[in-house]
């Protein structure tokens, strides 16, 4: 008798497989890889993390919204989710919403230069002229390299 060899994969190898193929921009197959891991380990809020983060790439953006909500729901506190939701928001013109995941993003990690620098970004297209002047010099002064912008 033949003794049957698992070719399955654990929920970390296809976390591991998923990141390479994001890393190198082939974001279809990166989510499909993401996706075998949350078959596997729906507990792992890293992985709706990269998840949505693919989705977002290829602008799936409503999609990625929900990947980081199950992200989020493991892990409320996960500042870069809070972050890329914004980003997904922003994205979708939903200004008010981005504004909002951006806030938490900054919350939980006070010296998120991108998000200070994003969320200050909107506020300049809808038109909040000194909040986002605030925000971008808040985002300067914690070492993000931008230029010198001026909300017109």
């Amino acid at each position: 008798a033949s003794v049957a060899v698992s070719q399955d994969l654990t929920a970390k190898q296809w976390l591991d497989s998923g990141y390479v193929a994001y890393q190198q921009g082939f974001y279809e197959e990166a989510i499909d890889k993401f996706q075998q891991s949350i078959d596997i380990d729906n507990q792992n809020p890293e992985t709706y993390y990269l998840k949505g983060v693919c989705q977002s790439q290829i602008n799936l953006n409503l999609a990625a919204i929900k990947s980081y909500e199950k992200a989020l729901s493991l892990d409320p506190e996960y500042a870069e989710v809070h972050f890329e939701k914004g980003y997904s928001y922003f994205s979708l013109n939903q200004f008010q919403n981005a504004i909002q995941a951006f806030d938490k993003a900054i919350d939980y990690r006070p010296n998120y230069a991108e998000a200070w620098f994003n969320r200050g970004s909107v506020k300049c297209i809808i038109g909040e002229k000194e909040a986002a002047m605030d925000d971008w010099a808040r985002a300067k002064a914690l070492g993000a390299s931008i230029p010198n912008l001026d909300c017109e």
